[in-house]
């Protein structure tokens, strides 16, 4: 009796489980980030913002002012980003600077996150005043000290959600 009062247990159990396994709605497919070329305009569409995102080169560029310690070696070198965004839809002005993060990936996928600089046109500090309808161009710096940078890959500072990639080669 005993045995037989365990296997009805078991059994009411799994049969639970079951109903609730297949009651509950089939996940929606996650959306993809779009990856494109250097040049490229990607469409980023990510909760309540909207906007064409372009990487047009990323090139060597001096040390610029207000960039803090120097570059790390072996490589000393600072690269730059030139990005493009347009802003179509966002609740607010602010909100790309708070989403967006650049980092620059090299073939073995080490990341460089950017750095902060006191140039004017620095695309983070543009950022925090971009509201829809408005195009922003700026530069995205890094500290590149080991491989060079193939991909630039554009992030959710808060959650690291991949919301689009460019490929350089």
């Amino acid at each position: 009796m005993r045995g037989m009062r365990r296997w009805f247990t078991m059994m009411v159990a799994g049969v639970a489980v079951t109903a609730g396994v297949l009651a509950s709605p089939a996940p929606e497919a996650a959306a993809v980030a779009p990856i494109g070329r250097l040049g490229d305009v990607l469409h980023v569409d990510y909760m309540n913002v909207v906007a064409d995102v372009a990487v047009t080169s990323v090139d060597l560029v001096d040390v610029p002012p207000g960039f803090g310690y120097p570059p790390r070696g072996p490589r000393y070198q600072v690269y730059r980003a030139n990005v493009t965004v347009h802003v179509v839809k966002a609740p607010n002005p602010y909100i790309t600077s708070l989403f967006f993060d650049f980092e620059g990936v090299t073939p073995i996928a080490d990341a460089y996150k950017p750095r902060n600089t006191d140039v004017p046109d620095d695309l983070r500090a543009m950022l925090q005043n971009a509201p829809p309808g408005s195009t922003v161009s700026g530069g995205v710096y890094w500290d590149v000290y080991r491989d060079l940078v193939t991909n630039v890959v554009l992030l959710d500072k808060a959650t690291g959600t991949h919301l689009a990639q460019w490929n350089l080669y």
